[in-house]
């Protein structure tokens, strides 16, 4: 039930359990076979308490495997932050390090493991025919007691065509060694354990312990079906001494690996110093242009993916160079409508802006008297004063139009903001030219025209060619009102008169006919003080 607590679930589990049991046992009693029934029963309930206790140690098992496995995600993480952090130069010598001891390691395993296998048959082969043989040479010796000759053949056998024999003998019925490749342990007694060993080997048996290879046989005659043991032969070969020469493979492999690894990474740091290299110097011209050098180039005589990405940055930094560069001649409002809506399309929108515009007084009459050259640099010098002063007021500069600025202000303090750059502009024009007058140079002078309302903004002009500006009749009010404006004075519409809020002194200039209005327009002066 919903409603039920916890606390309830065991008594209920135990009743149901009784009752599960109290039924087996009636079930059980009225069977014809007792025993039968009752086998059953415990097999049942056995198997019951086990899946009972078979599922706690599987909630054991899987809470273990759980830490377990959330522990090697600990160690791999740790590892891999460990890795990442490491310069590419210790990442690929680490590699190189660890793939040569792993390769070495390998072929250590693999040829001294199958040497040691050659070697092990090799020496049971041998060490089973030097048995068989004095096990024949022994036979008859031991049965007539003669065991100089025996001691003889012993002598005369060669140590060098058994490798790792450290020594043989031949023992009698007694357990004494008759013969043996040692002459001091001659008549020595063979330890019980060996000698049982030996005695109840019909055919030659090999015997392997932490550091010894055992082959023994017995020496026997069967005489009427019943064996007669004469004797036996024992020969031991030592491991170490066996495989020495396995010892000194595995030895001079390994000095062979260390040797390579050495070398190897030897080599790579060598050659990772110019593939660093290469990153080192993209990263730094990354920096440099980041902080807006964009005259940085790469050169590198690398031909690899690294030569490839060195080509790649180069032709990234001179196409940002020269869309940087095009942006100069694309007014900042047209390049934020591309990075916005990704692809320039012909249109516009409504909107109520603040349009101003500046013209240079008698620019025609100056550039006459003075040569082209000259002109084009007093020009700039004065747009590139104005220009600094509309965007850090929040303008943005719409187009030149010969020695005339269009600009647009937009945002709640469009007006004031609009109002604020045009005294400033007044302001730095009248510091400057007295300051060229001082210096006897051309000193010009700019009217401005100011109004607020709505315009359309938007894409004008063909698919193939357009530009993003501003056009109605606030644009053209403004256009007006510079074109009336005097020398070094500021005249704006009525609308921003009013939406200065008495912030700004005005002055009205009364109404004046203005091209293309049917009607007089009411026009206000700001007066210079102001700036």
């Amino acid at each position: 039930m919903a409603g039920r607590s916890d606390k309830h679930t065991v008594p209920e589990t135990t009743n149901i359990w009784n009752r599960f049991t109290a039924a087996l046992k009636d079930g059980v009693r009225r069977l014809s076979l007792p025993e039968r029934g009752r086998r059953i029963y415990d097999r049942v309930t056995g198997w019951l308490k086990g899946r009972q206790s078979g599922s706690t140690i599987g909630f054991k098992i899987r809470r273990l495997w759980s830490k377990t496995v959330a522990g090697l995600k600990r160690v791999f993480s740790a590892g891999e932050e460990f890795a990442l952090g490491l310069k590419i130069r210790w990442k690929l010598i680490l590699i190189v390090g660890i793939s040569v001891v792993v390769v070495t390691f390998v072929i250590t395993t693999v040829a001294v493991n199958r040497q040691e296998q050659e070697l092990r048959a090799m020496t049971i082969v041998l060490g089973t025919n030097l048995v068989d043989g004095l096990s024949n040479v022994a036979k008859d010796n031991l049965l007539l007691e003669s065991y100089p000759p025996i001691q003889d053949y012993i002598s005369n056998l060669s140590y060098g065509a058994f490798p790792g024999l450290e020594y043989f003998f031949v023992m009698n019925r007694n357990g004494r060694a008759v013969a043996h490749s040692i002459a001091d342990s001659i008549n020595s007694l063979v330890p019980p354990e060996d000698f049982d060993r030996i005695t109840s080997a019909d055919s030659t048996v090999v015997l392997e312990t932490e550091n010894q290879l055992l082959f023994v046989q017995s020496v026997s005659i069967y005489k009427q079906g019943v064996k007669y043991v004469l004797g036996g032969t024992s020969a031991t070969f030592t491991k170490a001494v066996m495989f020495a020469r396995i010892a000194e493979m595995k030895e001079r492999i390994l000095t062979t690996g260390v040797v390579v690894s050495l070398l190897a990474i030897a080599v790579v740091y060598l050659f990772s110093t110019k593939i660093v290299g290469v990153i080192v110097v993209l990263s730094e011209a990354a920096r440099r242009v980041g902080e807006g050098d964009l005259k940085v180039a790469v050169v590198t005589r690398v031909k690899d993916e690294l030569g490839l990405l060195a080509k790649e940055f180069n032709m990234m930094v001179v196409q940002i160079r020269e869309k940087t560069e095009m942006q100069k001649f694309v007014s900042r409002a047209a390049v934020q409508m591309i990075s916005e809506k990704k692809e320039a399309t012909l249109g516009g929108t409504r909107r109520v802006i603040t349009a101003m515009f500046t013209d240079i007084r008698n620019f025609t009459s100056v550039a006459e008297s003075q040569w082209p050259e000259e002109v084009v640099v007093v020009l700039n010098h004065y747009l590139n004063m104005q220009t600094k002063i509309i965007h850090n007021h929040g303008g943005v500069v719409d187009k030149f139009i010969g020695d005339g600025i269009m600009c647009f202000f937009t945002g709640n303090d469009m007006v004031s903001n609009a109002v604020t750059a045009a005294t400033r502009i007044q302001h730095e024009v009248a510091q400057m030219n007295k300051d060229r007058r001082k210096n006897n140079e051309i000193a010009l002078e700019i009217g401005i025209g100011i109004a607020t309302g709505v315009a359309v903004m938007g894409s004008i002009g063909a698919e193939d060619r357009m530009d993003y500006t501003a056009i109605g009749d606030t644009v053209n009010l403004a256009a007006r009102l510079c074109g009336v404006a005097g020398a070094s004075e500021i005249l704006v519409s009525e609308t921003v008169a009013n939406r200065l809020n008495e912030k700004v002194r005005v002055v009205s200039a009364g109404k004046i006919p203005i091209k293309g209005k049917q009607e007089r327009v009411a026009v206000f002066q700001i007066p210079l003080e102001q700036a």
